[in-house]
């Protein structure tokens, strides 16, 4: 069965521009999810929000979001405030620059999408493609949806291409900071691996 799109957008460098359509890379799994229910009478149970220093049960026109700037003190925001502070669709995807396919470590990848050619695309997709392919470079930009600016990697693959979705730098964490103990390894150890 045959992918659908889920987005039309414009990959864009210098004064290039390619219509693509945008596919999921992957779905996920048909997973068994539970509901809560009373223990008595088998009915479902609904989510309150408590207050915690009145402890009354708050309906949901009495929230507000708020970010903790310092302990207990909170700088509050409004629909229209969080709206207009989130990134704009821009249904482009602008490349920055090409770069080796090697320098970008996979630790940095997130969600996956495919890219194919739209409505009068497909020439300039298949050099696209494999000029990245003969050189063995990717492209790295940027794309905005759902009120968020995300970095890209767009890499060739057998019959197109991935647009990678990549963590940023503060989004991943250091192997520093896992206790793996120093232990000496003789060149005759590392020649049998697993012993």
């Amino acid at each position: 069965m045959a992918s659908r799109a889920i987005a039309s957008l414009l990959v864009s460098f210098g004064m290039v521009s390619i219509p693509v359509k945008l596919y999921a890379a992957t779905q996920a799994s048909a997973g068994v999810s539970f509901n809560l229910l009373h223990r008595t009478c088998g009915s479902r149970l609904r989510q309150q929000y408590v207050c915690l220093k009145e402890d009354v049960i708050v309906e949901r026109a009495d929230m507000v979001k708020g970010y903790e700037f310092a302990k207990d003190q909170y700088v509050t925001f409004t629909p229209e405030e969080l709206t207009a502070l989130g990134e704009k669709a821009t249904q482009t995807v602008e490349i920055d620059e090409f770069v080796p396919a090697a320098s970008i470590d996979p630790i940095y990848y997130d969600k996956a999408y495919f890219l194919g050619p739209d409505k009068g695309g497909a020439k300039p997709y298949a050099l696209l493609v494999e000029s990245m392919r003969q050189t063995g470079r990717t492209a790295v930009g940027r794309y905005a949806a759902r009120g968020k600016q995300y970095i890209v990697q767009l890499r060739p693959v057998e019959g197109g291409l991935v647009m990678q979705q990549l963590l940023y730098a503060p989004e991943v964490r250091s192997i520093a900071d896992v206790d793996i103990p120093e232990t000496p390894v003789r060149d005759a150890d590392a020649d049998r691996p697993g012993t």
